[in-house]
Protein backbone atom coordinates (compact mmCIF):
# COMPACT_ATOMS: atom_id res chain seq x y z
CA UNK A 1 0.00 0.00 0.00
CA UNK A 2 2.56 2.05 0.90
CA UNK A 3 4.86 1.72 -2.56
CA UNK A 4 1.39 2.15 -4.47
CA UNK A 5 0.66 5.73 -2.66
CA UNK A 6 4.66 6.72 -3.38
CA UNK A 7 4.28 5.86 -6.81
CA UNK A 8 1.22 8.09 -7.18
CA UNK A 9 2.61 10.98 -5.41
CA UNK A 10 5.29 10.54 -7.46
CA UNK A 11 3.55 10.58 -10.97
CA UNK A 12 1.60 13.36 -9.50
CA UNK A 13 4.79 15.29 -8.78
CA UNK A 14 6.11 14.40 -12.46
CA UNK A 15 2.66 15.87 -13.96
CA UNK A 16 2.63 19.05 -12.18
CA UNK A 17 6.24 19.76 -13.28
CA UNK A 18 5.39 18.88 -16.87
CA UNK A 19 2.61 21.21 -16.50
CA UNK A 20 4.67 23.45 -15.57
CA UNK A 21 6.85 23.48 -18.26
CA UNK A 22 4.48 23.38 -20.83
CA UNK A 23 3.05 27.17 -19.09
CA UNK A 24 6.62 28.46 -18.60
CA UNK A 25 7.81 27.80 -22.36
CA UNK A 26 4.16 28.60 -23.35
CA UNK A 27 4.44 31.30 -26.98
CA UNK A 28 8.50 31.17 -26.90
CA UNK A 29 9.50 31.48 -30.61
CA UNK A 30 12.86 30.68 -32.32
CA UNK A 31 13.00 34.49 -34.29
CA UNK A 32 16.53 34.32 -35.64
CA UNK A 33 18.12 31.84 -33.33
CA UNK A 34 19.91 29.06 -34.09
CA UNK A 35 17.42 25.97 -34.70
CA UNK A 36 17.84 22.25 -34.22
CA UNK A 37 18.94 21.62 -37.85
CA UNK A 38 21.22 24.22 -38.28
CA UNK A 39 22.74 23.48 -34.89
CA UNK A 40 23.40 19.92 -36.43
CA UNK A 41 25.33 21.86 -39.01
CA UNK A 42 27.67 23.56 -36.65
CA UNK A 43 28.68 20.43 -34.94
CA UNK A 44 29.25 18.11 -38.14
CA UNK A 45 31.41 21.21 -38.88
CA UNK A 46 29.20 22.09 -42.29
CA UNK A 47 29.59 25.43 -44.21
CA UNK A 48 27.84 28.58 -43.74
CA UNK A 49 25.91 27.95 -46.82
CA UNK A 50 25.20 24.06 -45.67
CA UNK A 51 24.12 25.46 -42.39
CA UNK A 52 21.77 28.10 -43.67
CA UNK A 53 19.87 25.41 -45.72
CA UNK A 54 19.31 23.05 -42.97
CA UNK A 55 17.69 25.83 -41.27
CA UNK A 56 14.77 25.97 -43.77
CA UNK A 57 13.62 22.39 -42.09
CA UNK A 58 13.77 24.16 -38.56
CA UNK A 59 10.68 24.43 -36.18
CA UNK A 60 10.62 28.24 -36.18
CA UNK A 61 7.16 29.09 -33.92
CA UNK A 62 6.53 26.07 -31.97
CA UNK A 63 8.44 24.05 -30.23
CA UNK A 64 5.87 21.24 -29.12
CA UNK A 65 5.82 20.80 -33.28
CA UNK A 66 9.36 19.97 -32.81
CA UNK A 67 9.41 15.67 -34.11
CA UNK A 68 10.76 13.71 -31.70
CA UNK A 69 12.75 11.89 -34.76
CA UNK A 70 14.17 15.34 -35.69
CA UNK A 71 15.20 15.34 -31.97
CA UNK A 72 16.74 12.28 -32.25
CA UNK A 73 18.77 12.50 -35.53
CA UNK A 74 19.78 15.96 -34.20
CA UNK A 75 21.34 14.59 -30.76
CA UNK A 76 24.29 16.66 -30.74
CA UNK A 77 22.49 19.84 -31.95
CA UNK A 78 22.17 21.09 -28.16
CA UNK A 79 25.85 21.78 -27.43
CA UNK A 80 25.34 24.97 -30.70
CA UNK A 81 22.19 26.19 -29.93
CA UNK A 82 22.34 30.15 -29.23
CA UNK A 83 20.49 32.20 -26.31
CA UNK A 84 17.07 31.80 -28.42
CA UNK A 85 17.87 28.56 -29.23
CA UNK A 86 18.75 27.49 -25.91
CA UNK A 87 15.05 28.72 -24.24
CA UNK A 88 13.10 27.75 -27.41
CA UNK A 89 13.96 24.04 -27.22
CA UNK A 90 15.01 23.53 -23.62
CA UNK A 91 10.92 22.65 -22.71
CA UNK A 92 11.30 20.13 -25.73
CA UNK A 93 14.36 18.51 -24.05
CA UNK A 94 12.72 18.45 -20.38
CA UNK A 95 9.35 16.90 -21.58
CA UNK A 96 11.54 14.56 -23.52
CA UNK A 97 13.62 13.69 -20.39
CA UNK A 98 10.10 13.45 -18.27
CA UNK A 99 8.92 10.62 -20.22
CA UNK A 100 6.07 12.95 -21.83
CA UNK A 101 6.71 11.56 -25.30
CA UNK A 102 7.05 8.11 -23.76
CA UNK A 103 4.50 5.87 -26.23
CA UNK A 104 5.37 8.50 -29.01
CA UNK A 105 8.96 7.11 -28.24
CA UNK A 106 8.45 3.49 -28.05
CA UNK A 107 6.00 3.23 -31.36
CA UNK A 108 9.45 5.07 -32.83
CA UNK A 109 11.23 2.70 -31.86
CA UNK A 110 9.37 -0.25 -32.65
CA UNK A 111 9.49 1.07 -36.48
CA UNK A 112 13.08 1.47 -36.26
CA UNK A 113 12.92 5.42 -37.15
CA UNK A 114 14.64 5.98 -33.67
CA UNK A 115 17.37 4.29 -31.65
CA UNK A 116 17.19 4.78 -27.78
CA UNK A 117 21.00 5.48 -27.91
CA UNK A 118 20.91 8.31 -29.64
CA UNK A 119 18.12 9.84 -27.88
CA UNK A 120 19.60 13.35 -25.86
CA UNK A 121 20.44 13.67 -22.62
CA UNK A 122 19.94 17.22 -21.13
CA UNK A 123 20.58 16.30 -17.75
CA UNK A 124 24.10 15.64 -18.78
CA UNK A 125 24.13 18.65 -20.71
CA UNK A 126 22.97 20.83 -18.03
CA UNK A 127 25.25 19.10 -15.20
CA UNK A 128 28.28 19.74 -18.15
CA UNK A 129 27.45 23.85 -18.38
CA UNK A 130 27.34 23.72 -14.20
CA UNK A 131 31.03 22.40 -14.38
CA UNK A 132 31.89 25.19 -16.67
CA UNK A 133 29.90 27.92 -14.65
CA UNK A 134 31.54 26.65 -12.18
CA UNK A 135 35.14 26.96 -13.16
CA UNK A 136 36.51 30.47 -11.45
CA UNK A 137 39.50 30.20 -13.57
CA UNK A 138 37.90 30.29 -17.21
CA UNK A 139 36.08 33.21 -17.03
CA UNK A 140 35.29 33.34 -20.45
CA UNK A 141 33.79 29.93 -20.37
CA UNK A 142 31.68 31.17 -17.82
CA UNK A 143 30.23 33.97 -19.07
CA UNK A 144 29.19 32.36 -22.60
CA UNK A 145 27.85 29.68 -20.92
CA UNK A 146 25.55 32.00 -18.50
CA UNK A 147 24.46 33.52 -21.79
CA UNK A 148 23.22 30.63 -22.76
CA UNK A 149 20.37 31.46 -20.40
CA UNK A 150 20.37 35.04 -20.46
CA UNK A 151 17.23 35.11 -22.49
CA UNK A 152 15.44 32.79 -19.66
CA UNK A 153 12.60 34.05 -17.48
CA UNK A 154 12.33 33.04 -13.49
CA UNK A 155 9.83 30.96 -14.09
CA UNK A 156 11.57 29.41 -16.77
CA UNK A 157 14.92 28.80 -14.74
CA UNK A 158 12.76 27.51 -12.35
CA UNK A 159 11.50 24.62 -14.63
CA UNK A 160 15.19 24.02 -15.10
CA UNK A 161 15.78 23.03 -11.27
CA UNK A 162 12.52 21.89 -10.85
CA UNK A 163 14.12 19.20 -13.48
CA UNK A 164 17.36 18.54 -11.50
CA UNK A 165 15.39 18.22 -8.46
CA UNK A 166 13.12 15.20 -9.79
CA UNK A 167 16.31 13.40 -11.26
CA UNK A 168 18.28 13.75 -8.02
CA UNK A 169 15.10 12.51 -6.09
CA UNK A 170 14.47 9.73 -8.65
CA UNK A 171 17.91 8.43 -7.71
CA UNK A 172 17.70 8.52 -3.68
CA UNK A 173 14.29 7.01 -4.03
CA UNK A 174 16.31 4.01 -5.78
CA UNK A 175 18.46 3.56 -2.72
CA UNK A 176 15.66 3.68 -0.24
CA UNK A 177 13.83 0.75 -3.08
CA UNK A 178 13.08 -2.93 -2.08
CA UNK A 179 15.37 -3.54 -4.94
CA UNK A 180 18.29 -2.02 -3.47
CA UNK A 181 17.52 -3.45 -0.27
CA UNK A 182 17.48 -6.86 -2.16
CA UNK A 183 20.87 -6.16 -3.28
CA UNK A 184 22.29 -5.19 -0.40
CA UNK A 185 22.60 -1.47 -0.75
CA UNK A 186 22.73 0.71 1.50
CA UNK A 187 20.39 3.90 1.63
CA UNK A 188 23.59 5.62 2.82
CA UNK A 189 25.28 4.66 -0.54
CA UNK A 190 23.36 6.95 -2.60
CA UNK A 191 25.93 10.13 -0.89
CA UNK A 192 28.65 8.73 -2.95
CA UNK A 193 26.50 8.03 -5.96
CA UNK A 194 28.22 10.13 -9.05
CA UNK A 195 25.23 11.34 -10.81
CA UNK A 196 23.56 12.31 -7.53
CA UNK A 197 26.55 14.62 -6.48
CA UNK A 198 26.22 16.06 -10.18
CA UNK A 199 22.61 17.14 -9.87
CA UNK A 200 23.00 18.35 -6.38
CA UNK A 201 25.96 20.55 -7.23
CA UNK A 202 24.23 21.46 -10.48
CA UNK A 203 20.96 22.49 -8.42
CA UNK A 204 22.84 24.35 -5.44
CA UNK A 205 24.62 26.64 -8.50
CA UNK A 206 21.57 27.11 -10.06
CA UNK A 207 19.78 28.37 -6.83
CA UNK A 208 22.07 30.82 -6.23
CA UNK A 209 23.95 32.05 -8.54
CA UNK A 210 20.67 32.84 -11.16
CA UNK A 211 18.94 33.98 -7.77
CA UNK A 212 15.79 31.48 -8.04
CA UNK A 213 15.02 30.92 -4.39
Amino acid sequence: MKKRIAEVLKMNKKEKLIQEIQEAFKGVKLDDGIGLWEAQGHDDRGSEVTCKKLRTKDETNDWTKISLIDMYTCSSAISFFDAKGMCFHMPKYLLLALGAYKNEEQKLIDQGLIEEFYKPDIEDRLTTITRYLSDKSNSQDKEFYRQYFSLFTKKQLLCVVRFLEYRKDEIGEYYTSDEAKALGISATAVNYDKEYLQLQKAIDYWSNNFLIQ
